[in-house]
């Protein structure tokens, strides 16, 4: 066949997103609090759109920008009394679709989250250990770096915390073993990042594997693309051996406090709240923006007058450039006021649905579950599956059990003995109190011995499965658990 340049002419469908749909999806998937700076940022850049004060949330407005009143006298009283006013006379989100909420929820509420310390410090709590060496896991908790390593070595850490008798080491190296078994994420107190590797290899139950002799012996830093097949002889095993084991220590982290660390978001704002009232659960908008901003319908400035205006500076800027420039701020307005719209409905019709299929997973907790995956509620809402997934991210729900993350309604499935569907997070929940509440520590199940269990009450998964879902609970293997039990018993 002769090569050649040449014309075809075919024909294929493709999705074109029109400058509408981009605004709208911008405007959607950012949290609350981003979309409300997004939109107060486009205020003061673009002049026809504006606030409408009238229902604008006190919340989300800067002192600077009330209007100061004669009366109450004190800045205090005139703030409390400003509130109050612009809460209780903000009418109803001016929406037609039957059944869309009033603007009666309570606003965007922070949530504090704690630090990594503070979270830590609160696990302490339900460690099984002496209250020695629970006090002795605090101070240990304080010693601990930026990553989760010990801030110093063992023996300079001892001689810093005073330990001195035989039985302060003694609760020292239990308090030290409590958190490197027990507590998470995985890793803590480790002497350095090798050490982490270790500590997570041998949490997942990997301590004797080939992961975790390339960490002892300390070939990670030889390892190359192109020299796998060498080092694989050097270490006497094959080369598909070798990648499986390079997989496994691809899943471990660096740095184990990070997974805590979230001062990059000291506080997350709901942008659904959920309440149960008269037995009926009700959905509310956190914070509407439909109708708090507003398109100013004044024209673009004719060429002549805008000629005019310029007072003949012409050389800085072609009046044709700025002319479609105010045009495209003009549309622009007009586009950020219908995508508030889309932002509050689209959101509170996907709280509707998962607040309805989701009512036993509010009341009862993760054993309710109900499998729903987020394709099924795209169908329903006529939505592609992307788009859902880029707009539940970073979204939460303020529910009377805590404030939750919208993706948390979702669970994939095993069909049961009896044809019906259960969710994931259901079956590793029993998974994980069969361990806890029936198993003998002395004589702890092997993953196969709890798959039989598990087949016996209705949820059919195999070993591989149970050994999964053991390992994203943090459970050691059998002989871990058992190892665990003597030293607490010890």
């Amino acid at each position: 066949m002769r090569p050649g340049i040449g014309m075809h002419q075919t024909m294929s469908l493709s999705q074109v997103l029109t400058p509408q749909m981009r605004m709208n999806l911008e405007l959607i998937q950012a949290p609350i609090l981003e979309a409300v700076e997004a939109l107060e940022q486009t205020v003061m850049e673009n002049p026809w759109l504006e606030r409408n004060e009238d229902q604008t949330d006190p919340r989300f407005v800067r002192d600077a920008d009330r209007e100061v009143a004669q009366t109450p006298s004190t800045p205090t009283e005139q703030r409390e009394f400003d509130e109050a006013e612009a809460w209780f006379d903000a009418p109803a989100t001016p929406w037609t679709h039957e059944g869309f909420p009033a603007d009666e929820a309570q606003g965007a509420i922070a949530v504090n989250v704690p630090t990594p310390y503070e979270q830590l410090n609160e696990q302490v709590a339900d460690l099984d250990v002496r209250r020695p060496v629970m006090e002795m896991v605090r101070l240990l908790i304080c010693n601990l770096d930026e990553h989760g390593y010990l801030a110093c070595p063992e023996d300079e850490l001892k001689e810093f915390l005073g330990i001195e008798t035989p039985i302060q080491e003694k609760t020292f190296e239990e308090g030290l073993e409590a958190i490197r078994r027990e507590m998470e994420p995985a890793g803590l107190g480790a002497r350095d990042q090798a050490h982490c590797f270790l500590l997570q290899l041998e949490r997942q139950g990997k301590g004797k594997t080939l992961a975790a002799r390339m960490v002892k012996e300390g070939v990670l830093g030889m390892m190359k693309p192109r020299n796998l097949n060498t080092v694989a002889k050097k270490l006497g095993v094959k080369e598909s051996e070798l990648r499986e084991a390079l997989e496994d220590l691809r899943r471990l982290y660096a740095h184990p406090l990070s997974l805590l660390d979230q001062t990059t978001e000291p506080t997350r704002y709901p942008d659904l709240i959920v309440e149960k009232i008269d037995d009926e659960w009700i959905v509310n908008l956190s914070h509407p923006l439909a109708g708090r901003y507003r398109f100013r319908d004044t024209k673009v400035p004719r060429k002549k007058a805008l000629v005019a205006e310029m007072n003949g500076d012409l050389d800085k800027e072609d009046p044709a450039a700025v002319l479609a420039r105010l045009r495209e701020m003009r549309q622009n307005a007009r586009m950020m006021v219908n995508a508030t719209e889309y932002r509050d409905r689209t959101l509170y019709e996907i709280g509707r649905h998962l607040v309805a299929e989701q009512t036993e997973f509010l009341e009862k907790g993760e054993e309710a579950l109900r499998p729903l995956l987020q394709k099924e509620l795209a169908e329903r809402l006529g939505m592609n599956e992307a788009t859902i997934s880029r707009i539940l991210r970073d979204k939460h729900m303020l529910t009377p059990r805590g404030l939750m993350p919208m993706s948390s309604f979702f669970s994939r499935s095993i069909t049961g003995d009896d044809g019906e569907k259960v969710a994931n997070k259901t079956v590793m929940d029993a998974l994980k109190k069969l361990i806890d509440e029936e198993e003998d520590s002395e004589k702890p199940w092997s993953d196969q011995e709890i798959s039989g269990l598990l087949k016996e009450r209705g949820f059919p998964i195999s070993r591989r499965t149970v050994t999964k879902y053991r390992l994203n609970l943090g459970i050691g293997s059998a002989s871990d658990r058992k190892a665990m039990a003597r030293m607490r018993q010890g």
